[in-house]
């Protein structure tokens, strides 16, 4: 059984100096999907500063993480996938940090990872459409396009210690800890 213990947003992250204000799923699946031929910063109308090549730098998760294949099945669609050449990062902070230190990359991992060194891109589904900030509010409430539910999983109804365990973790105590782990409390 699933049970819901906490939110997560995976936010779009660029340099603090990339001067783009949102990206629509288009633009992302256009830069990261098989097929896409967004290759340079102009071909999606940015002119990046200290980024002298025009690239686009993807960062990305390694393939057998959930933020990996959640981004992808939202991005590019279930029987989408990722073109090659991305630079695949173990970690989430692995993401930011690479993305930190390279005026070129884009990227994508958790909200907790949020910080000053990099910036969280507004996103649209549809280009032109009204963008969404990755906000705790935004992913607690689900209008940010890419949030999504965090669950623990016991093998049927949970009983004893373990239905004890699940009912604390969703206690004000609980939640607290969801919070300062990065994550959004449900409760």
């Amino acid at each position: 059984m699933e049970h819901i213990v906490a939110r997560d947003a995976i936010v779009v992250y660029v340099h603090k100096d990339n001067p783009i204000k949102s990206i629509s799923f288009e633009e992302l699946a256009c830069i990261y999907g098989e097929g896409g031929k967004c290759e340079s910063w102009s071909s999606i109308g940015v002119e990046v500063p200290g980024c002298s090549s025009g690239e686009i730098i993807r960062v990305s998760r390694q393939s057998n993480s959930g933020t990996y294949e959640f981004f992808r099945e939202a991005v590019l669609g279930k029987e989408g996938d990722f073109k090659l050449g991305s630079r695949d990062m173990q970690g989430s902070k692995d993401v930011v940090d690479l993305v930190t230190h390279t005026p070129c990359a884009i990227g994508y991992s958790g909200i907790g990872y949020l910080n000053d060194q990099v910036k969280a891109v507004c996103l649209a589904h549809d280009k032109g459409q009204p963008c969404i900030l990755p906000t705790q509010a935004s992913a607690a409430d689900g209008s940010y396009p890419l949030s999504r539910p965090l669950y623990m999983y016991t093998l049927g109804e949970a009983e004893g210690p373990v239905a004890d365990y699940l009912a604390w973790i969703l206690t004000p105590a609980g939640q607290e800890i969801v919070t300062r782990s990065g994550f959004v409390a449900v409760k």
